[in-house]
């Protein structure tokens, strides 16, 4: 052990730091068949970056499982000998990786990247004996200017799961958020393909310490004219693409890989207006419901949406969630409807008229007028009521949007006595947060970072998700006085957003 350290701290003798890191590298483990070492690849697959290391493919089960003994055996291995390394003479080893870092050989560098990633990796798999501050107080600078300055996403990738260890303690994070400001694009441009990078923001734009509007922006993106087709009324977004629906009965399909959306499909099998678009969360079905009385299944390909079913519900379908036994609707009365796919419809009644409808297994959520939302158990078909809000003597208030995710309900609607909107955790009816605006929420997307409310005005207004707080608001140029936002959507990934107005026009946003 003495000799290794010696020989990284050995600048004058940089065949000595390879070989030590080479040591080192040859310790966390090898592929079966191969002398190679993988630590890389392994390393950038729990980053969320997956890149074989060589022919591992294997089709025989008895291998697969003896494969999989083999992987369990090397992290035990691995685990025990990081160990040993980062607790020798109080992480000492840290220090010896910090003189490497100074090299000017591209190929230290890059090993001692490597092989300082697996060790902080590592250190946060076990018990902290006093040397995670040695760790970072010799490293975390260094990783901070790889993810700044190399122009290789591999190595960003690396540098960004090491980081992303040093923020899962508040002393760490909060050294990291010293650099917030200057690291943001970047971890957003590699988001997308490290889900440790995404922590990384996650953890920051919710830093106390931090203000979230400093780091929040939008570029403002194309905007595409679809008025030959009427209003737009519903979007949806799955995968990289986003489905639109309007008011002539089409239903548009775009690719949105591209900073402008890509036309790749025009469905024309409704004869009315499709009032609402529903996904399942296995996204390989799309609901719509329509003027024509009709609910269509859609099966959903990698370039276009197949239209499969088409059942005659009798009755125009405002709003609607669906799943493989029953589509819910509402339609123009009180209460809501459920079809069973057979044919019968059931109508659950309650004395309120549903505008939006949520799905969360075997509970239906209505957003409902009289400001309310009610809980329809799809089980017994009884409802009940699961929020009661405040009521004004003058107006009508409403719950226009309701969305579910993480086994959280988030409800907007009219803004009375200046909250237009709640957060409710659904398996205690518990209000954990409030959207606090004098604004009426017309509709509502979520995703794995923002909650962005959209008024009937042009503005859409963003909150943070996790603290439930205000920190941007976006401006959209509507073409008159009468335009309004009717629908919203974005990807869960939170690079885009979306927006369509009465007006037949799809703005795009890039959310940096």
């Amino acid at each position: 052990m003495e000799a290794i350290l010696e020989a990284l701290r050995s600048k004058e003798f940089p065949s000595s730091q390879i070989t030590a890191l080479g040591m080192l590298s040859s310790l966390v483990g090898s592929l079966r068949g191969s002398n190679k070492p993988c630590v890389e690849s392994w390393l950038l697959k729990i980053a969320g970056f997956d890149r074989t290391c060589g022919d591992t493919t294997k089709t025989d089960e008895t291998k697969a499982d003896e494969t999989k003994e083999e992987e369990r055996a090397a992290r035990n291995w691995e685990k025990r000998i990081a160990f040993v390394l980062s607790n020798h003479e109080k992480g000492s080893i840290f220090k010896a990786m910090e003189e490497c870092f100074k090299s000017n050989s591209i190929e230290i560098a890059r090993s001692c990247l490597v092989v300082s990633t697996w060790l902080v990796h590592m250190l946060y798999s076990f018990p902290d004996c006093g040397t995670r501050d040695v760790a970072r107080k010799s490293l975390l600078d260094k990783f901070v200017n790889v993810l700044q300055s190399s122009k290789n996403l591999e190595e960003k990738i690396l540098a960004a799961l090491a980081l992303r260890g040093f923020a899962s303690e508040p002393c760490g994070l909060n050294e990291i958020g010293v650099y917030a400001k200057s690291l943001w694009k970047t971890l957003r441009k590699i988001k997308k393909s490290c889900t440790a990078a995404s922590d990384i923001t996650k953890a920051l734009m919710n830093l106390p310490s931090i203000d979230a509007a400093d780091l929040w922006s939008c570029v403002e993106g194309p905007a595409i004219d679809v008025s030959v087709n009427g209003e737009i009324l519903s979007m949806i977004h799955v995968r990289s693409r986003l489905i639109s629906s309007h008011s002539d009965g089409t239903i548009k399909v775009w690719d949105t890989a591209k900073r402008a959306p890509r036309l790749i499909q025009e469905a024309r099998e409704h004869s009315k207006a499709v009032t609402c678009l529903y996904v399942t969360p296995s996204c390989d079905k799309l609901y719509s419901g329509s003027l024509d009385k009709t609910i269509r299944v859609w099966s959903i390909k990698q370039e276009e949406i197949y239209c499969i079913q088409v059942h005659d519900v009798r009755e125009a379908v405002l709003a609607l969630a669906a799943n493989a036994s029953v589509a819910c609707f509402s339609s123009q009365g009180n209460g809501v409807k459920v079809y069973n796919w057979s044919g019968i419809v059931k109508n659950i009644g309650f004395n309120k008229q549903a505008k939006c409808l949520a799905l969360d297994g075997d509970k239906l959520y209505c957003g409902c007028s009289g400001y309310s939302v009610q809980e329809v158990d799809l089980k017994t078909q009884s409802s009940s009521t699961f929020y009661s809000g405040a009521k004004k003597l003058l107006g009508k208030q409403t719950i226009h949007s309701v969305e579910i995710q993480d086994g959280l309900l988030y409800a907007g609607g009219s803004s009375v006595d200046g909250v237009a909107g709640k957060v409710f955790k659904l398996s205690s009816k518990a209000v954990i947060g409030s959207l606090p605006t004098g604004l009426d929420i017309q509709q509502t997307t979520v995703n794995n970072d923002f909650i962005f409310t959209a008024t009937k005005c042009g503005i859409i207004e963003v909150w943070l998700k996790e603290r439930v707080a205000k920190i941007a608001y976006i401006k959209m140029a509507c073409g008159g006085g009468s335009t309004r936002i009717t629908a919203v959507a974005s990807d869960s990934d939170g690079q885009k957003l979306f927006s369509g107005t009465s007006d037949g026009r799809i703005q795009v946003w890039s959310l940096d």
